[in-house]
């Protein structure tokens, strides 16, 4: 059965130095996209996506170090 997180986790996650530079990849990728769209430039909309899978990783360790979502550490040990 999987235990629901805490009031705690969240906001711990929340403070996490790693999400600065996850929030910056994220703002740059969906802000440089939006230029090349506005400016017809392709290469500037195809470079700026790059940004985004950073800024997934970035989040997805952040979620992971602090145990919040589906990447929560499980005490059920595999057979």
């Amino acid at each position: 059965m999987a235990q629901s997180p805490s009031g705690r986790e969240t906001p711990t996650a929340l403070r996490n130095r790693l999400l600065i530079p996850a929030l910056v990849a994220l703002v740059a990728g969906i802000g440089g996209f939006g230029l090349g769209l506005t400016h017809d430039d392709t290469v500037t909309a195809l470079g700026a996506l790059l940004f985004l899978p950073s800024a997934a990783l970035l989040f997805g360790i952040v979620a992971k170090r602090h145990g919040v979502g589906p990447l929560r550490r499980s005490n059920r040990r595999s057979d």
